[in-house]
């Protein structure tokens, strides 16, 4: 029994530390788990051979490592037992050594990445709780320094609800000496739960783990919803522990939890981080581009076979004894080694490294963490970039730990100048990097799906007057609000008003038709997308460091009063200033109190008892916190009320009225409808102040201070306020009539509408109170001028006419008989971040989905108002739906057979049928509504299934993102917990709240699947310039790629051309040219292409989709082969040319005493084709030979070089597409490479006189560059025709609203 009741005693924040910290340690002791998202690459585009050759590593192990060892024999034998005359035998001996080196860096660097990648997520994970371990320390040190206040702050300054998974949690404070002394209630993320911690949660909350309610000792499992059945109770029963009639309530009284949808205390019984850590990641499919390079290597292996075999051939054909075997037994090996994965696998991971860097370098200035300071010399973005190169090196090879350390010393011990590479090196200024198995190059550039999952980074945080229902001597009169713009130049649509008295009676309707039909009477006014403004908001990012004190709350304020500024439509709208004036006084007064969340902070309670009515006290004074309505200071400044300074006081016009009373109504006929409601039908505004108590209407009754005349006013819910009016006040005349039953049953009705389409309604009514009322409020104790008035009125009845109100010493009679002024409707708005990005996917390509959580009907205003069509094939409901049922949220329109022929699909089961069996339709829908986390999650795998790559965006912090953010292509997770993060002016660290360690922990572990982790929503808008350097990124490492490929085959084929020359000495091509070529001059001209700038159609193309039974598009693949044979020949056959010319003029010019006796007498300069075809030259390997083959393979390298020009932009022109203004890196080391060839023939031929060759051999080395060039920029165009061709197809399957197979 004692065991027992010490369970349900809260624990301390040390103690919850300690719970937690050992969670994560025990899971940094376990084994290394293999990443369950790596899927080796398999090629499947290939003869079956050949995929088993390349899928077994064969054309590693065999080819290249053949190849390599081959030539390092070939090179030691050379050495040890070659001919005398054979001056560079060394030189051949270490060029064979480095040749054979590099193929084991080579494969080094493959074992590496394959490790890296299958033990990326994992090692992901481990480096973040490690981070995070040593973090907490430290701030647990810092902050048991300072003394312990006696109120402790969460230190969030965000809304705490399961929705966001964030919740109330009991906790005792810690002091200095390790006692525990009274605790308060704080919002905690839910991964920062450990097992023992009290929370409170209601009726619709989800369980974070698994839970014991207190009172009774039931166990709830963790992610089940919390219902009425869930305690098998009813409605009836919980509104039967309420008191009945009308009723006064104590501030603290249980039965404000009961009305706040039946809240109770819950002991956790598990830790959450336990189990978040043990779930699998989803396997990663194969992008297309992996596809394709798998089988372009198999077709190079095949290459690489054949001109092996080839070249070995033609030189056994021409063996002659006279010959040096020694210095042509390599020369098949050298023409094969370059197809094979020899040196390629390096300088694709630099490619790839590369592209992830400039990604990462894009999108630093949004995701790094503010506190940390950059040097001045690191802000430059050729630096950021190759920091990042560096960094992605690293982590591809595993060697973070390592290098990381290394840095650490440099940065201390060595010159500032070498201090800067140990900063380059050094991580701790950079964002993480994401893993290999993340695919982020590959995936990011080709995304065809962008999509939303959470509301909160849709939806501004508050909502804005849209319009106002108000009484007129003509009947009630609806004014239209609209933002306030600078330029009004949209006059053609002023509809400021609706008569609606003068409208026939008809059930409302949220039609998607233009008609103007009486049905529509009490819809509210949708403005057209193109019409509607924008507010004029200002960029609200928090600076690091930022004070959220009581000043700085009240400047925030007063700035988002002025970032939401409206203006009424009406000109005419200042004839109903005598009841605007009541309602705008109404708004700044009800707003004008604590209407910030509450801080957390609660009464202190005794350590050693841990009552349990103690804490429902506390938690009671939480949920009782009133919430700001930006709505309300909107309007009253648009009415012309203002809170700046004047001569009457601090608060502007409201500085004459001194509030003494302030009364809340709480109905049972709402929380009947929050007990029952579906959690799909939920608003937005009611999610936002879900946790909290929200009174149906709030009194207040203030004093002019100017006459000393007492006013009530009201402010709450239409149904509540209509039943405290018997009259309304016109205020255009001046005058109080009845309120008609006509006029109040319309009131109704508009407000259910308003409700249904997500707009918050809110009605204003006031009532004079005569001065002798004073002596009602002697009471000098502040505290008691609160009261909450329960309504347990079943009936919902008008409530009774007082007569006087001068003895009326109970709080329910002063709200009777007031006044009606009007009723206001408002609206949820997108934000600003999202305002460009709709439009930007569609010119890229890109479709957006939007997942909404709430109906048809509450989602529509919101989808409309961001651009998304909500008339035709518009929605899809993810939640199912029994066979033959119908959907009451679902949106209906007038068209005569839209219900019939165009009904959408209600459920996955359902789209997935329908997939099947009709058409692709619901792939097109931008708007999905009803979902949850799971069919969300199941819906981006249908997109998947169907070969979209899909970037899912979702908020960092949330645990049930987790599984979404595994499933989909590309995550990116925006933290929002770091903004609202509060920090002290000392910037000091609180123990007993939230560190700073803890709220960066749960977004990096949460989202640590995610390829971005954006900080704050605004950094949304930064989305499109991601996605824009991600499809640079590929392209340029695309066109690096194609020309790598070009280069090897180039070199394989210039090697067999040599071997089949028609000179009847061979071309000379030692092993140190081929590792100068192969593994320095091709690499510092291809890589360097992976950092050109895209296109200028870069960003309106759309990318192909990712079908796995597709690896490249219709004849792309044989198109590809084909060209890259074709690109290659030129730069292989134009320097025989050369070497024929050379060999014969040098010989005639250093071997004039041979050619007499082995060829003919008296050669003179220009008979080099007499010399070529001497048979007595056939075993010759003197100087002109080596003369000869030095000035054709430096013609060699500049063809290849030159021709890389053609390699910046795949389908472009180099005169449409400068290729000198895209990339600088490219230009210097294009002229450097050039210099060096050239260099080249004057050190290796410096014996002979170059000048005296013929005039043509040097027109010859001029001009065969530019004709290679023109050549493969002759291919590219057939390539770009097909390309393009593809690509306006993809546009056309992309913008029908049809299916593609539509009807079946």
């Amino acid at each position: 029994m004692e065991s027992s009741r010490r369970e349900y005693v809260p624990i301390s924040w040390k103690e919850a530390r300690h719970r937690l910290k050992g969670c994560l340690e025990r899971r940094l002791a376990q084994s290394h788990v293999r990443d369950e998202s790596y899927q080796p690459d398999r090629i499947h585009e290939s003869p079956r051979s050949v995929r088993w050759w390349v899928d077994m590593n064969l054309d590693i192990y065999i080819g290249a490592f053949g190849a390599s060892l081959a030539i390092l024999a070939i090179g030691i034998f050379g050495y040890l037992y070659g001919p005398v005359e054979e001056d560079s035998r060394l030189s051949q001996l270490v060029a064979s050594v480095i040749l054979f080196s590099g193929f084991v860096v080579n494969l080094w660097v493959i074992r590496r990445r394959k490790f890296s990648t299958s033990k990326g997520s994992d090692n992901l994970k481990r480096r973040e709780i490690s981070r995070f371990l040593k973090a907490l320390d430290k701030q647990e040190d810092e902050a048991m320094g300072y003394p312990t206040e006696e109120k402790s702050d969460d230190g969030l300054n965000i809304q705490g609800s399961s929705f966001n998974d964030i919740h109330w949690v009991y906790r005792f404070r810690s002091t200095l000496d390790g006692a525990v002394s009274g605790g308060s209630w704080g919002r905690i993320p839910s991964l920062l739960l450990v097992h023992g911690d009290h929370i409170a949660m209601q009726i619709g909350d989800t369980a974070p783990a698994n839970c014991r309610l207190i009172e009774n000792g039931q166990v709830i499992g963790a992610g089940e919803r919390i219902t009425l059945d869930t305690f098998g109770e009813g409605t009836a029963s919980v509104l039967g522990t309420l008191p009945r009639g009308r009723s006064t309530l104590n501030n603290d009284s249980d039965h404000l939890l009961t009305l706040c949808n039946n809240m109770r205390i819950f002991v956790v019984l598990d830790t959450p981080l336990e189990t978040f850590l043990l779930q699998r990641n989803v396997r990663s499919r194969q992008p297309q581009v992996a596809r394709q390079l798998l089988t372009i290597r198999g077709r190079l292996a095949i290459v690489g076979v054949v001109v092996f075999i080839a070249t070995s051939a033609v030189l056994i054909g021409r063996y002659d004894k006279s010959q040096n075997l020694y210095s042509t037994i390599s020369l098949p090996f050298l023409a094969s080694i370059g197809l094979f994965p020899f040196v390629g696998t390096m300088c694709v991971v630099c490619m790839e490294a590369i592209g992830t860097a400039r990604i990462l370098a894009s999108y630093h200035p949004v995701a790094i963490r503010r506190d940390e300071i950059l040097p001045e010399s690191f802000v430059d973005t050729h630096m950021l970039v190759f920091r990042y190169f560096i960094a992605t090196i690293l982590n591809r090879l595993s060697l973070n730990d390592i290098f990381l350390k290394i840095g650490c010393k440099l940065s201390h011990l060595c010159h500032p100048l070498l201090a800067g590479v140990g900063g380059a090196i050094r991580a701790s200024a950079l964002v993480r990097v994401p893993p290999a198995s993340l695919n982020l190059l590959e995936k990011l550039g080709v995304a065809t799906a962008f999509t939303l999952v959470d509301d909160e980074l849709v939806c501004e945080p508050h909502a804005i007057p849209q319009q106002l229902l108000i009484p007129s001597e003509k009947g009630l009169k609806l004014l239209d609000l609209c933002p306030n713009y600078e330029s009004d130049s949209d006059s053609d649509e002023n509809e400021t008003s609706t008569d609606l008295r003068k409208e026939k009676d008809g059930e409302w309707n949220d039609s998607d038709s233009e008609s103007g039909s009486g049905l529509e009477n009490h819809h509210h006014y949708i403005r057209s997308r193109r019409k509607r403004r924008r507010l004029l908001r200002k960029a609200r990012t928090k600076k690091s460091g930022r004070s959220f004190d009581a000043d700085d709350d009240s400047s925030s304020s007063s700035s988002d009063d002025r970032d939401n500024e409206v203006q009424f439509e009406d000109p005419l709208w200042w004839q109903h200033l005598p009841s605007l004036k009541c309602i705008g006084l109404a708004c700044m007064l009800i707003d004008e109190n604590d209407c910030t969340f509450s801080d957390g902070a609660g009464t202190s309670l005794d350590a050693r008892s841990g009552s349990l009515d103690a804490l429902k006290a506390d938690l009671v004074r939480l949920i009782c916190a009133e919430q700001r309505r930006m709505q309300l200071r909107s309007l009253a400044r648009c009415i012309g009320f203002s809170t700046k300074e004047t001569i009457e006081g601090e608060r502007g016009d409201i500085s004459p009225f001194s509030e003494k009373e302030r009364m809340h109504v709480v109905s049972t006929a709402r929380l009947t409808e929050s007990l029952q409601i579906d959690s799909h039908e939920i608003g937005s505004e009611e999610s936002r102040c879900w946790g909290y108590l929200r009174p149906a209407s709030t009194s207040v009754i203030v004093q002019d201070t100017r006459t000393g005349s007492y006013q009530l006013l009201t402010v709450g819910d239409p149904r509540m306020v209509t039943r405290m009016c018997p009259q309304a006040w016109q205020g255009e005349n001046a005058t109080i009539l009845p309120l008609s039953a006509h006029d109040r049953s319309t009131i109704l009705e508009t407000s259910k509408g308003w409700k249904l389409g997500d707009l918050d309604s809110t009605a204003f009514s006031y009532s004079p109170i005569p001065p002798n009322f004073a002596r009602r409020l002697l009471d000098s104790d502040p505290s008691s001028r609160k009261f909450y008035l329960l309504d347990n009125d079943p009936i919902e009845s008008i409530l009774p006419v007082v007569r006087s109100k001068i003895a009326i010493e109970s709080e329910w009679p002063q709200l009777f008989n007031q006044i009606f002024l009007g009723v206001l409707g408002s609206p949820v708005i997108p934000r600003q971040e999202t305002e460009g990005l709709l439009s930007t996917l569609q010119d890229a390509g890109v479709r957006f989905v939007y997942f909404s959580p709430r109906n048809m009907r509450l989602t529509k205003e919101i989808a409309s108002q961001m651009g998304i069509d909500v008339a035709w094939n518009c929605a899809i409901s993810l939640r199912p739906l029994d066979q033959g049922k119908e959907d009451p949220h679902r949106m209906v329109s007038n068209y005569a057979d839209w219900d019939v022929n165009a009904k959408l699909p209600h459920g996955i089961d359902s789209v997935r049928q329908h997939l099947q069996e009709v058409d692709n339709v619901p792939l097109l829908v931008s708007l999905f509504t009803d979902v949850t986390k799971e069919t969300t999650k199941e819906m981006v795998r249908t997109f998947q299934d169907y070969n979209d790559t899909v970037i899912t965006v979702g908020l960092a912090h949330l645990p049930r993102n987790s599984r979404i953010f595994s499933t989909a292509d590309l995550a990116v997770g925006i933290d929002v917990l770091t903004d609202s993060f509060k920090k002290t002016p000392s910037m000091q660290c609180n123990y007993n709240a939230l560190l700073p360690s803890e709220i960066d922990f749960v977004a990096a572990i949460s989202g640590h699947l995610c390829a971005f982790q954006l900080r704050g929503v605004a950094s949304l808008a930064y989305m499109p310039t991601i996605l824009a350097h991600g499809r640079a990124s590929l392209e340029a490492a695309t066109g690096s790629a194609l020309y790598l490929i070009f280069g090897y085959l180039s070199f394989a084929f210039y090697i067999f051309c040599s071997v089949c020359s028609v000179s009847t000495t061979l071309p000379s091509i030692p092993i140190i040219w081929a590792v100068f070529y192969l593994q320095l001059l091709l690499p510092l001209i291809g890589l360097p292409i992976s950092l050109s700038d895209p296109g200028s159609s870069s960003m309106d193309r759309v990318p192909p989709k990712n079908d796995p039974t597709i690896t490249f598009g219709k004849k792309e693949g044989k198109a590809l082969s084909w060209h890259g044979i074709h690109k290659s020949i030129p730069p292989a056959v134009l320097p025989q040319l050369i070497y024929l010319i050379c060999f014969g003029e040098f010989m005639i010019q250093l071997e004039p005493v041979l050619l007499d006796s082995a060829c003919a007498p008296n050669l003179s300069t220009g008979d080099w084709f007499k010399v070529i075809r001497c048979t007595g030259l056939r075993g010759y390997s003197g100087d002109a030979r080596v003369y000869a083959s030095a000035v054709s393979f430096s013609t060699f390298v500049i063809c290849t070089t030159v021709t890389s020009a053609a390699f910046i932009h795949r389908t472009k022109s180099i005169f449409d597409e400068r290729p000198w203004s895209k990339n600088y890196v490219w230009v210097t080391l294009y002229l450097l490479v050039i210099a060096l060839a050239v260099l080249f023939v004057y050190l290796v031929a410096q014996d002979a006189e170059i000048s005296s060759l013929p005039w043509y051999c040097f027109l010859l080395y001029g001009i065969m560059p530019f004709i290679c060039l023109f050549w493969v920029e002759l291919l590219k165009g057939k390539d770009g025709s097909l390309l393009d061709r593809a690509e306006k197809l993809r546009r056309l399957q992309f913008e029908t609203r049809l299916g593609m197979w539509s009807p079946k």
